[in-house]
């Protein structure tokens, strides 16, 4: 009986043994695996997320015990992560043996799953004329564009959206943006707008119904160029850089968009030109991110620039699986900007510019008078007081503007002419048969035809050009002190920002005011000519790693 409870203990004995190996080593396995199923699931978009699995078995000396991946186990895009790896382990028992198992088999399995959140990214993007020197303008467009596919084509559909402000001088929204604003508007040639500096501390736009603007509207930056001929700001290389808003299609943001196809082309159509506003570039990129803009995307969906899908955009700060990201390139500092006072003499009503329309008309027959069916059809008898000419009018309506010189001999220049009518002979227009109308414009709009140094060339007044350059400037301290508060505005809502400094002074004031911009010293990239990119795939790289950490 000794030898039998002998023999019963001794298996027991065994038994217990070779459990605990197998429970030690099964846990082991176990613990592995969902370490590295975790890191894999974790790792950024695009790394091989199988050779993580393997690594972490490696170095756990079980590469033996690690099952071969089955088609479906990791499935990883930018906004999801599923990974899952299985092993399988056979352990030789020591004592069982005695009562005749001979293995111990046990199987394995893990699965780790990340939901990421939905992105809203916004792409700041210095377009100023110095963009347009050392290919840099080139460069930006491939690394804006591979940064764009690598975002889009690893999410589900919708689920990334994405605006681009481009900004020189100014930013120009688009018409049906500008129309769903409340805006004071004073002429029809731009959209684009004039900040004041407590618009900047806060991440909404103040528009007449927000609660920032206390009812105010906005007001409409006056389109016109430093210098230029009349009526051609744009078509004069000289005048271009120096216009105040640009309404070109390539300056316009384009706004919350998940066409790879559209932004792509919206990348390619950007032009380098005028000088730098990095705060109102912030100003709209903030916007575009804040829910209080989605009572200006409905009117974009109505008017079609802006998908159906996209109602809900911007979703509100604090949303579960959503991320708000801001990229903000520069390549230099912020420039004046210039303004002509707000009441001043060159503002307002009755400006010196003047619309004259006519009409050519063609002789039809002459009458006597006071006896009207006595007819001719010779026209010399239009010189006659006896006679009334009847005319038929011929052609368009032409209209032609006429700058009045009222600081000098009190003349009209013709702009179109270049020839300068007298007092007597502006009267004697209105009276010709071909006129039409007249109108004097109010100055709002006669500076969108004409620049302060052209209405100094006519007229030899300089006060107007004096205005404009000096009395009311808006520096390049002033504007790094704006966009610092759009920046700060931002990220105290919950936006992530990134910046780039392309090509500028290492310590200078633009990398300065580029890195208080970003969330972190961490988030601030520099990048030099084709090395733009690597900056560009750094931030979709921490994008994808923000996102799966939500």
């Amino acid at each position: 009986m000794a030898l039998v409870f002998f023999l019963i203990m001794i298996a027991a004995g065994g038994i217990a043994v070779d459990m605990m190996r197998y429970e030690m080593k099964r846990a082991q396995i176990q613990s592995t695996l969902d370490s590295a199923v975790l890191a894999s699931a974790g790792a950024p978009y695009g790394s091989d997320h199988r050779a993580i699995i393997e690594d972490y078995f490696r170095v756990a000396n079980m590469t033996d015990y690690l099952a071969a991946e089955k088609e479906g186990e990791i499935v990883v895009t930018v906004n999801s992560a599923s990974v899952t790896a299985n092993a399988d382990m056979t352990m030789d028992t020591y004592l069982m043996k005695l009562s005749g198992i001979k293995e111990l088999r046990t199987t394995g399995g893990s699965t780790a799953v990340r939901k990421v959140p939905k992105l809203e990214v916004v792409l700041v993007l210095d377009v100023s004329g110095s963009m347009g020197s050392n290919s840099k303008l080139v460069n930006l467009k491939k690394a804006a564009k591979e940064f764009v596919t690598s975002l889009l084509n690893g999410s589900e559909p919708g689920n990334t959206v994405i605006s681009i402000v481009p900004f020189s001088w100014s930013v120009s929204p688009s018409v049906a943006t500008f129309e769903a604003l409340a805006v004071d508007r004073k002429h029809e040639f731009s959209t684009c707008i004039r900040f004041k500096a407590n618009d900047h501390s806060h991440a909404s736009l103040a528009t007449g119904n927000s609660g920032f603007s206390s009812g105010q509207p906005l007001d409409q930056m006056i389109y016109t160029a430093l210098y230029g001929n009349f009526d051609e700001f744009s078509g004069s290389e000289s005048s271009s850089d120096y216009r105040s808003c640009y309404a070109n299609d390539y300056m316009e943001i384009l706004p919350f968009s998940v066409s790879e196809t559209e932004l792509h082309a919206k990348i390619d159509s950007l032009q380098a030109s005028g000088n730098t506003s990095g705060n109102q570039g912030m100003i709209w990129g903030a916007a575009l991110l804040d829910p209080s803009f989605r009572q200006i995307t409905d009117d974009l969906i109505a008017a079609g620039e802006v998908a159906s899908s996209q109602a809900a955009i911007p979703s509100n700060y604090g949303t579960a699986e959503t991320l708000k990201v801001a990229v903000v390139m520069g390549d230099g500092q912020n420039t004046t900007s210039y303004f002509f006072s707000n009441g001043g003499q060159w503002r307002g009503q009755n400006s010196d510019l003047y619309e004259v329309k006519s009409q050519k008309r063609v002789f039809k027959y002459a009458y006597r008078k006071n006896k009207k069916d006595k007819i001719s059809y010779d026209q010399s008898k239009c010189s006659n007081n006896s006679w009334e000419c009847v005319y038929e009018s011929s052609g368009e309506i032409e209209s032609a503007f006429y700058l009045h010189d009222n600081y000098g001999d009190n003349r009209y220049y013709n702009t179109e002419e270049g020839e300068y009518l007298s007092s007597s002979d502006w009267d004697d227009l209105q009276d010709s048969d071909e006129f039409v109308s007249m109108r004097r414009l109010d100055w709002e709009e006669a500076w969108g035809y004409m620049s302060p140094y052209y209405y100094y060339q006519v007229t030899g007044d300089p006060n107007a050009y004096y205005d404009y350059y000096y009395y009311d400037r808006l520096d390049g301290s002033e504007k790094d002190t704006r966009m610092k508060a759009s920046c700060t505005a931002t990220k105290n809502e919950g936006v992530v920002v990134f910046s780039i400094g392309f090509e500028i002074d290492q310590g200078g004031t633009a990398e300065q005011v580029l890195k208080n911009c970003a969330s972190s010293e961490n988030h601030y990239f520099r990048a030099e000519g084709i090395n733009i990119n690597d900056a560009f795939s750094a931030i979709a790289s921490n994008v994808v790693n923000l996102r799966l950490t939500q």
